[in-house]
C-alpha cells in the first residue's frame, strides 16, 4: 500500500497541476505588462507577411497543446482514481486478513524461517509470551530441542513442495503439556516466507491413547479367554482379526488367517450359508465344523454376534471346540452299548 500511495501518476499529476498553476500566473503577468501586445508589435514590424501565417499556427499550436495537456491530466486523474480504488481495497482486505490472523483458535506465525516476523495473540498465549509481541527473534527458540530436526526437515520440504507438517508436544506456561500439529506453508518463494500453524490436537491424541489402550485391554481379555474368537467384516465376510485360543485350534497362523472368507474356516453350510448371515440380533447357538490347517474337521459350539465399529458392520464369532466332549460321550455311548450287551449275555 506504500508503493501505491507513492505512486509515479500520482507525482506527475502535482508535476501538472504546477505548471498549469505557473502557466496562468505567467499569463496574468504577461497581459499586466503587455508583453503581448510588445510581441505583436515586434513580429508587424520584422516579419509583416508571415504575420497571418504565425498568428494561425500559434492558435493552433496553443488550441492543440492544451487539448493534450487537458486529455492527459483527466487520464492520470482517472488512473490515480482506480489506484485509490485499488488502495482502498487492499486495506480493506488487510484489516480483515488482520483479523483471521489475530482471532484464529491456532497459533499462527509468520517467519523467513530463521526469524519470526509476525505471531498472533493465540501464539503468545500458547509459546508464554503474553500480551508481548516477540519479532525477530529466532524461530528455533520456539521448538523443544528433540523436535529441531523435524522442524529443519518441516523447513527444507516446504521450500521444496511449498507445505509440510509434524507433530510435537509442547509444555505450556501453566506447566500443561499439551500435542501440537505444526502444518507449514510457503507464501512468498522470493523472500522465503512461510507461514506456520500450531494446531493444539491434545483432545485428539488423548482419544487415539485411550482408544488404543482400550484395544490392548481388549486383545488381553480375548487372547486369555477359553473359546476362539474371530472378528469378520460383514460387507466381505473375510477374518480381520483373531485371538490366540483361535489360531491354536485351527493351526493356522495368524497371517495365514487374516484375510480369509469365513465359510473356509468355519462356515459348515459353505458360501450360501456364510451369506445368510445379518446384521440382526444373534440367533441361537449351533453345532457346526470347524475346518483345521491339517488333520480332520473337529466339531464346535458356535455363535454369531453382529456389531458396529467406526460405522462399520462386523461379526463376532466365538466357538468352543467340542471334540474331547464328542470323544467323551461316544466312549461314554459305547461302553454302555458294552455294558447292555453283557448284561443281555448274562440274562440269557
Amino acid at each position: 500500500m506504500e508503493n501505491i500511495s507513492k505512486s509515479p501518476f500520482t507525482k506527475r499529476s502535482n508535476e501538472l497541476m504546477l505548471i498549469l498553476v505557473l502557466g496562468f500566473i505567467f499569463t496574468l503577468a504577461a497581459s499586466s505588462y503587455n508583453l503581448f501586445e510588445s510581441v505583436v508589435l515586434f513580429v508587424e514590424n520584422y516579419i509583416h507577411e508571415g504575420m497571418g501565417l504565425l498568428l494561425i499556427l500559434s492558435i493552433y499550436t496553443s488550441f492543440g497543446l492544451g487539448i493534450f495537456s487537458l486529455r492527459r491530466w483527466m487520464e492520470l486523474e482517472s488512473t490515480l482514481t482506480l489506484y485509490r480504488e485499488a488502495e482502498d481495497g487492499l486495506r480493506e482486505k488487510d484489516v480483515m486478513y488482520r483479523a483471521l490472523f489475530e482471532q484464529s483458535n491456532d497459533a499462527v506465525i509468520i517467519s523467513d524461517g530463521k526469524k519470526v516476523l509476525d505471531i498472533n495473540k493465540k501464539g503468545c498465549e500458547t509459546f508464554g509470551f503474553g500480551q508481548r509481541r516477540p519479532r525477530n527473534i529466532s524461530l528455533l527458540s520456539f521448538i523443544p530441542s528433540e523436535y529441531l530436526p523435524e522442524l529443519q526437515q518441516a523447513l527444507k520440504e516446504t521450500f521444496k513442495k511449498n507445505s509440510s507438517h509434524f507433530e510435537m508436544r509442547h509444555q505450556k506456561p501453566d506447566g500443561e503439556i499439551i500435542d501440537i500439529e505444526v502444518s507449514l506453508s510457503l507464501i512468498d518463494r522470493k523472500n522465503n516466507i512461510v507461514q506456520i500453524v500450531a494446531q493444539d490436537i491434545t483432545s485428539l491424541k488423548n482419544a487415539e491413547r485411550w482408544e488404543h489402550e482400550n484395544r490392548k485391554r481388549l486383545k488381553t481379555v480375548l487372547d486369555n479367554t477359553l473359546c476362539g474368537i474371530l472378528l469378520i467384516e460383514a460387507s466381505s465376510r473375510k477374518i480381520v482379526d483373531v485371538n490366540q485360543v483361535a489360531l491354536k485350534t485351527t493351526g493356522y497362523s495368524e497371517k495365514e488367517i487374516i484375510g480369509m472368507v469365513c465359510h473356509q474356516l468355519v462356515c459348515q453350510g459353505g458360501e450360501e450359508g456364510c451369506t445368510d448371515l445379518s446384521l440382526d440380533p444373534a440367533g441361537d447357538l449351533s453345532e457346526d465344523l470347524l475346518f483345521k490347517a491339517r488333520g480332520k474337521p473337529i466339531p464346535i459350539l458356535r455363535n454369531v454376534v453382529p456389531v458396529s465399529i467406526g460405522g462399520n458392520g462386523y461379526f463376532v464369532e466365538s466357538f468352543i471346540d467340542l471334540s474331547e466332549r464328542k470323544k467323551a460321550e461316544e466312549e461314554f455311548l459305547q461302553a454302555k452299548l458294552a455294558a447292555t450287551e453283557e448284561n443281555n449275555i448274562h440274562e440269557i
